[in-house]
């Protein structure tokens, strides 16, 4: 079972407390502390399972994913990645954005709701490439 990218954001994670402590180059995140606990709990979650139990529609960090927004069918892909890889303008989103977030352990076919704002957004997973 390939565990490298749950090191990683137990790492980077980790990582946070000491870097706010010292008031060295801190990195904002959007989720609240219950969030990240939750995310975590997430992570230990899917990534604790054994491989062949993983389906091949789950969204896993690095997963390509699919979506279609439910207000308007409009389609976009974006990449679930770790924070210091995000680039939201080239679609790759933190898995610590509440969207990124969100998305992790879904499979193909379900949906998210998220707020934006006063906005509702909803989602569905319509693909997910776990080796994009």
């Amino acid at each position: 079972m390939n565990t490298e990218f749950f090191v990683d954001v137990r790492q980077f994670i980790s990582s946070l407390k000491d870097e706010f402590e010292s008031i060295v180059a801190f990195r904002p995140i959007t989720l609240r502390p219950v969030e990240l606990a939750g995310l975590l709990e997430k992570l230990q979650g899917i990534y604790d399972l054994p491989t062949r139990k993983i389906s091949d529609c789950t969204v896993l960090l690095g997963s390509k994913v699919g979506l279609m927004s439910m207000q308007d069918f409009t389609e976009l892909s974006i990449l679930v990645t770790l924070p210091q890889h995000s680039d939201p303008a080239l679609g790759k989103i933190s898995v610590l954005s509440p969207l990124g977030s969100a998305l992790l352990g879904l499979k193909r076919g379900e949906t998210v709701s998220l707020f934006f704002g006063n906005t509702e957004s909803l989602f569905c997973v319509i693909s997910v490439d776990q080796n994009p």
